[in-house]
């Protein structure tokens, strides 16, 4: 049986959310899986709590930042005990030592998966990509737009394959339930400058000048996490808005399936996961209209886009959507089809097989 091995980030984020509903397909079930979890925060407890309950082996790399000897040394020999004949590597350094163990097995493929937005990349990640292009196997872009981007960047003769992130469907879905009483808006992220929390709560705080008892229901943790609690108290939010913190898979299709309306309040994203599992739990969708989240938001069809930064408009699509419910319904059930035609964790997978087997 053939080898294939993951290496994906430890900490929070969208690395995880492809790697775990790629693996419950069973599209690669011929294959014996290895993760590596790798990064500078601690390996959170559901990724090793999911990868026991389906049976697959686990490895963890910590590294401290701009130190790469030690965890390039444990990823080396995790490679040469392992012997892997396939090594899929998200938005990580690891992509420098198994490029090198590649040179010594000619056997093995190296696919480099881009997570991070082209905008936004430091220059670590910018060199890593013109590395993959130069030498992996093949690049996995998770959209069409994305590809154009990067090859409009970087010349590059070496294989670029668009795989969308697909979600467990499954698992995310709607349950039964009234309509939430109160209103009740919600996003989930890292807390990080790229989220623009700031223009929600802005707007949040027009919104409950009209409807007092609306709430905001915010998921996550990271850097910026104590400066929007200073700004919700500001803007006297604190008996309208709940800091949830980290929530794992469980929690988080609890945290969906308990919205009235999901909100994606962000300034850079490549094909935000979090916006399909919303949609897959049949929620309406208001998000920013940079280029990206229009892959998945066709506005007033799919869900609705707000002006970039603007908490004026972001207010009028959240009022709109408390005071148009019927409206809500429709959207929501043209989310939840768009996601089953083409977005399923199933669909990634074969695609992920297709790139595999094929090269």
């Amino acid at each position: 049986m053939q080898k294939i091995i993951h290496v994906i980030y430890s900490g929070l984020g969208g690395h995880a959310n492809v790697v775990f509903p790629l693996l419950e397909s069973n599209v690669l079930a011929n294959y014996e899986h290895i993760i590596v979890f790798f990064g500078i925060e601690t390996v959170l407890p559901d990724y090793l709590i999911n990868a026991k309950k389906i049976g697959v082996k686990t490895y963890t790399i910590e590294k401290k930042p701009k130190h790469y000897l030690k965890p390039f040394s444990e990823f080396k020999n995790i490679l040469r005990k392992e012997n892997p004949h396939h090594i899929l590597i998200h938005s990580s350094e690891l992509l420098i030592p198994a490029l090198k163990f590649r040179k010594k097995n000619k056997q093995v493929k190296v696919f480099y998966i881009e997570h991070e937005n082209n905008g936004t990349k430091e220059f670590s990640l910018k060199l890593l990509s013109k590395i993959a292009l130069k030498k992996a196997n093949a690049i996995v872009c998770l959209s069409n737009e994305y590809k154009k981007e990067l090859l409009e960047i970087y010349n590059s003769k070496t294989k670029v394959q668009v795989i969308p992130n697909g979600i467990n469907l499954s698992k995310f879905k709607k349950i039964n339930t009234e309509n939430q009483n109160p209103f009740t808006f919600g996003m989930a992220s890292r807390m990080i400058p790229g989220k623009d929390h700031t223009t929600l709560l802005y707007a949040f705080s027009i919104v409950i000048k009209k409807h007092p008892i609306a709430q905001l229901k915010i998921a996550g943790n990271g850097d910026t996490l104590n400066e929007v609690k200073k700004l919700a108290g500001k803007l006297k939010l604190d008996n309208n808005i709940s800091f949830l913190g980290l929530l794992n898979e469980t929690e988080m299709i609890t945290f969906y399936q308990n919205l009235s309306v999901y909100i994606q309040a962000t300034l850079a994203e490549t094909l935000c996961t979090s916006i399909l599992q919303a949609m897959s739990c049949q929620l309406p969708v208001i998000a920013s209209d940079i280029e990206n989240n229009k892959i998945l938001i066709i506005n007033n069809e799919t869900g609705w886009l707000y002006l970039n930064k603007n908490s004026d408009d972001l207010a009028k699509k959240m009022l709109d959507s408390i005071e148009f419910s019927q409206k809500n319904n429709e959207i929501s059930y043209k989310a939840r089809t768009f996601c089953e035609e083409k977005f399923s964790s199933k669909t990634m997978a074969e695609g992920y097989k297709r790139l595999i087997e094929q090269l």
